[in-house]
């Protein structure tokens, strides 16, 4: 009996896990658009079982939120920094080089 249910999760999690290079992608994707259901269990499954992958998506979210605050940070200050002629005109010049070698 427990060997038959055991055959079973194995067949399962065969079925349904994902690997770390589609999870990454999902919890980079769910930051933008909605995830299907299959693909948010498929995704539920392995981050229980990956703690590397958990630690990926704890680390998004925190990037997400800093970005969020700095987004109204930068909304309600707004930046006072201004390149001179001087440099604006060395990095059109550089921009146009690189472009030009290619």
């Amino acid at each position: 009996m427990l060997k038959s249910m055991r055959h079973k999760v194995l067949v399962f999690m065969s079925k349904h896990m994902i690997a770390c290079d589609e999870a990454g992608f999902l919890i980079s994707y769910k930051q933008d658009k909605r995830l299907g259901l299959k693909k948010w269990v498929q995704l539920k499954i392995h981050l229980l079982t990956c703690h590397l992958c958990r630690k990926y998506a704890i680390q998004i979210k925190q990037l997400e939120h800093q970005l969020a605050e700095y987004r109204i940070s930068s909304i309600q200050e707004p930046c006072h920094h201004h390149l001179s002629e001087e440099t604006r005109t060395k990095i059109q010049q550089a921009v146009k080089k690189e472009m030009d070698v290619k």
